[in-house]
């Protein structure tokens, strides 16, 4: 396999752009852990047609026709990030062994049992990126962990571990985007020990929120300004902290099908028939986003430990003050830039990493963390070249 280059791709629930983040792998003898060095990364926003398109599809009724264009056009999409990213990075497609490609996400119904089948569907066409790049694509993964029994989610405790692990502290690794998740590595542990799931709701209620109380004019609370001035609706906070996947335990994953468009339409009625202000929305919701997280915590993890924040929630003050004076912490929280890891690129980073160990034929799936009955090798492979399998 050519070079010890991988390039990661990440469109999130907010369906706001591509993160795509080239690094560089390093195998160490003896060991399944290898090491790795962000070489570039960049951000390519969605315009926004693009981003109403992805968004119309996330709903039981999706038009197969329109699944199917966009399937293919994100492919293309996706691939075109890969040539900018290789450009500005000077780096050929030649020197990349592979791309991990976690697609769009637009339905994700795990099994509640883990005995009924589940189903997932990321679009974007591996085939397409393969094509246009010279390099082989990993992609799909998350549907071998529900073929035997697991959420299929999260996948990126596997690579918390492998670069976050400590040897003298608890850690949780927390990251905010549409959809808030953790990952509780104790300290010394074993791979086998790790936690993680989703808390609940991120960024997809407060920019949904955001949304309608603007009427379309913003798309999120830039650094939780709006938030800042409003009020906390004690009432209401407790009625929503009522949902039940929040009395859910894990293993547990969540997204737009439970906490979308109708479910920010419905939280937005409610407020108006309060006549909170806008500001009293905003807060409010701010503050239900930040219990659902200690909550989730709380579920799992009874002492001290070390917060490491990532995704656009780290952004925003007053989201991280909500969080924070809930929690007992062992020093203040940070993110995962202080570990050399950019929050914005953690993602991509991570699914760059899954389709490198893909390659070398190493499972990582967390039973632990998504319910499986057995660990797999996730991922599915699309070729850009004839020849010999890849291992």
């Amino acid at each position: 396999m050519a070079g010890h280059y991988a390039i990661g791709l990440m469109s999130g629930t907010s369906a706001d752009g591509i993160d795509a983040a080239l690094v560089h792998i390093e195998e160490t003898a003896g060991s399944e852990w290898p090491t790795i060095h962000l070489k570039h990364t960049i951000f390519v926003p969605f315009a926004s047609n693009q981003r109403q398109r992805i968004l119309e599809l996330c709903t039981p009724n999706a038009p197969l026709f329109k699944v199917g264009k966009l399937h293919a056009e994100l492919g293309q999409w996706f691939g075109q990030a890969c040539q900018r990213l290789l450009d500005e990075a000077e780096v050929a497609p030649n020197e990349v062994a592979v791309i991990g490609s976690h697609g769009q996400t637009i339905a994700h119904y795990p099994s509640r049992d883990g005995q009924t089948l589940g189903f997932t569907i990321q679009i974007g066409d591996p085939a397409i990126i393969a094509a246009m790049t010279g390099i082989g694509v990993v992609s799909q993964f998350r549907n071998m962990d529900m073929a035997v029994g697991g959420q299929g989610a999260p996948l990126v405790p596997y690579f918390d571990y492998a670069l976050l692990r400590s040897p003298n502290e608890d850690r949780v690794l927390l990251n905010v985007g549409g959809v808030a998740n953790i990952t509780v590595i104790p300290q010394s542990c074993a791979i086998e020990d790790v936690l993680g799931f989703d808390t609940g709701p991120g960024n997809m209620v407060l920019d949904g929120l955001v949304e309608l109380i603007s009427q379309g004019a913003l798309h999120y609370d830039q650094d939780g300004q709006i938030a800042a001035r409003g009020g906390v609706d004690t009432e209401l906070l407790t009625d929503w902290l009522s949902h039940p996947y929040l009395s859910l335990l894990p293993p547990k994953s969540t997204g737009r099908e439970e906490f979308g468009r109708e479910y920010c339409a419905a939280l937005y009625q409610q407020m108006q028939v309060r006549r909170l202000s806008p500001e009293d929305m905003l807060r409010t919701a701010t503050a239900f986003v930040a219990h659902t997280i200690a909550q989730g915590i709380h579920l799992v993890q009874n002492r001290p430990f070390a917060l490491i924040a990532a995704g656009g929630g780290a952004r925003n003050p007053v989201l991280m003050q909500e969080l924070t004076t809930r929690l007992t912490l062992l020093r203040p929280w940070e993110t995962t830039s202080q570990h050399q890891i950019p929050g914005d690129a953690k993602e991509a980073m991570a699914f760059a990493y899954l389709a490198w160990q893909f390659t070398q034929g190493r499972a990582t799936n967390l039973p632990r963390v998504t319910g499986a009955r057995r660990t797999v090798l996730q991922g599915q492979w699309s070729p850009a070249r004839t020849g010999a399998p890849i291992f």
